[in-house]
């Protein structure tokens, strides 16, 4: 195809086969899986940093939240005869690297420190909103019931909104 006609397409007319549908389908998953394993890590030490209980609190109800998810994405990979498969994570241990960063940088009170592990916890939680929503919608497309994905969807809102509410009372 041309890049003239292809830069004319419009979504509607592309249609992609079930095949490729269930390939993206996997590789989000995988994706989300194995961000989910670090994410584990980077809340266990981001909790050591910061200061105030109920931001501990609520790090510690996200690593419990992800050791949920990583057991019912287990369960959707049974589900549809799969396995997860190793993939890059680059985009996820980045953003986690630079909220480590920021957070431990020298010279921030531990009110600082408590803020910017706050952002980058809504923008973590944001990201995997994203990707449970994408994957939902694949799986719909594929065929497969989304309904397995629900939870791990509205607990990544729940931690999201809970994250944000905790921010706001530092700021306000």
């Amino acid at each position: 195809m041309s890049d003239s006609l292809s830069s004319s397409l419009q979504p509607k007319d592309v249609r992609m086969d079930d095949y490729l549908l269930k390939k993206t389908f996997l590789e989000h998953l995988n994706y989300i899986y194995y961000g989910k394993r670090h994410l584990i890590d980077f809340f266990v030490e981001v909790k050591d940093i910061a200061t105030l209980s109920v931001l501990k609190h609520a790090i510690e109800e996200a690593i419990d939240d992800n050791e949920s998810q990583i057991k019912q994405m287990d369960d959707i990979y049974t589900a549809i005869k799969e396995a997860p498969s190793k993939t890059n994570t680059l985009g996820i241990k980045a953003l986690t690297l630079e909220a480590y960063l920021a957070a431990i940088k020298a010279g921030k009170t531990p009110l600082e420190r408590d803020v910017f592990i706050l952002f980058y916890l809504q923008q973590i939680e944001g990201i995997e909103v994203t990707y449970f929503k994408v994957l939902k919608n694949l799986a719909k497309a594929i065929g497969y019931s989304n309904s397995f994905l629900d939870q791990p969807f509205d607990t990544a809102v729940e931690n999201k909104i809970l994250f944000e509410s905790i921010y706001q009372e530092y700021i306000s």
